[in-house]
């Protein structure tokens, strides 16, 4: 079985991909729809309770998101291997573009609250189910560099989304922030709806309450149970760690300690998006090479594994030494070079964890992996998040800064010893039977 062929037939490049080129569309046009919203909920919050009301408003909102993404991101994997994943991304789509469409009418804050509650539950359907038809639609020996173009997708929002809401704000008033966000849900669903994604094979088990229960642990369950995957769900930690640390406390250190404007900050954070698009690029042209020589699956996935693990641990090793200069305070230039290695370090997190779990998963379980990865990584955002922003007010940011370097090295070398093994002899998952739900 280890002579199995990689590849039966030469793959045609992604930029001749129909269906991915489609994808790709709908995922560049709803990432910028919700970047747009984030920045048009906070002047939102801001015109509606006014003065710092707002940011109780803005966090309570993000605390909301985080707990929709925890509560159905698990019961969405299930279904998303039963029914098919197509017609849940339109109809996610569709409901996104009908909440969304009510924002304007909002006159109380619960409504606020209930919106953003439902808009991502209604998400917590949608990503999971969309990244695990990614490889489906690429194919094994392209899945690397199909995340890395999703992952400049992610950055290009980062960039263009606070550009295109002062734009539409400036010209059309706030109401369109909200109105540009509905109607790119529902172009992203009109784009689904003519992509071609291979058939899957579902579970045919009837759902009962009982199974449903067995079935709602079973992605978690695969993300456990091979030492790579375990290792990459630790190193998750310290890319949430970085990323809050920069999400939450660079205004404050950019602001309160160099004494910068905001000028500064959005080209300090814009070079956190331009850190994590050159790792990924740079990561998919040196993996698409890599990887090219292997013959057979089994030489694939050994491959695979080696460059995914040392990338995991380097990235790991780069958050943990850009972060620990913080209380020596360094200059905006130096602050600003670290923030590119921040942004290329979660990266070099993010694109080998998804590879990993596509490489452990097969096609009737992935909904329920993703969507486990979904909120466990999740999860990691929710602790570091509140972390971060309470040791800035107590710390301040220089040293908590440090302290968030010491941790992501503490959080390495833990993933190093859970990840004993990676190197190792692996059984790809299309030679065994899956785990029985």
């Amino acid at each position: 079985m280890n002579e199995t062929p990689a590849s039966s037939t030469t793959p045609l490049p992604l930029w001749r991909n129909r269906a991915f080129k489609l994808l790709f569309g709908a995922q560049i046009v709803s990432l910028l729809g919700s970047g747009v919203t984030t920045v048009g909920l906070a002047l939102f919050a801001y015109q509606f309770t006014g003065g710092a009301s707002a940011t109780a408003v803005i966090g309570n909102a993000l605390m909301l998101r985080i707990l929709a993404f925890l509560l159905f991101s698990q019961p969405a994997g299930v279904i998303a291997d039963r029914v098919s994943r197509k017609k849940i991304l339109i109809a996610a789509d569709f409901l996104r573009f009908g909440l969304l469409a009510l924002f304007p009418f909002i006159t109380t804050v619960w409504q606020i609250y209930l919106l953003i509650f439902a808009i991502n539950a209604v998400t917590a359907f949608f990503t999971p189910t969309f990244e695990a038809s990614i490889p489906e639609v690429v194919g094994n020996e392209q899945y690397v560099q199909a995340l890395s173009f999703s992952r400049v997708a992610v950055d290009i929002e980062a960039v263009a989304a606070p550009a295109v809401a002062g734009l539409l704000v400036a010209l059309f008033g706030l109401r369109w922030v909200f109105w540009f966000d509905a109607f790119t849900y529902l172009f992203s669903a009109l784009l689904v709806a003519v992509v071609s994604i291979p058939h899957a094979a579902k579970v045919t088990t009837p759902l009962s309450w009982r199974t449903f229960l067995s079935e709602i642990t079973h992605g978690t369950r695969v993300l456990l149970r091979e030492p790579s995957l375990r290792q990459a769900l630790t190193l998750s930690f310290a890319e949430a760690t970085a990323g809050a640390a920069a999400i939450v406390v660079t205004v404050a250190y950019v602001r309160d300690v160099l004494g910068r404007g905001e000028t500064a900050f959005a080209i300090v954070m814009a070079g956190l998006g331009l850190g994590s698009t050159l790792a990924a690029i740079l990561l998919g042209r040196a993996t698409g090479r890599y990887e090219q020589g292997a013959k057979t699956e089994a030489v694939l996935h050994g491959r695979r594994h080696r460059w995914a693990a040392r990338a995991l641990l380097f990235g790991g090793l780069m958050l943990g030494s850009l972060l620990l200069p913080g209380v020596l305070m360094p200059p905006l230039f130096v602050f600003g070079l670290l923030w590119v290695l921040n942004g290329a370090g979660q990266a070099l997190i993010a694109i080998p964890s998804s590879t990993l779990l596509a490489e452990h998963t097969v096609e009737e379980e992935r909904g329920r992996a993703y969507a486990a990865h979904f909120a466990l990584t999740h999860v990691c955002w929710l602790v570091t998040y509140p972390a971060v922003g309470h040791a800035a007010a107590k710390w301040g940011a220089p040293v908590t800064f440090t302290a968030a370097g010491i941790v992501c090295l503490l959080i390495t070398a833990a993933a190093k010893a859970f990840g004993q093994g990676a190197f190792g002899a692996h059984t790809h998952p299309r030679q065994r039977q899956t785990e029985p739900a």
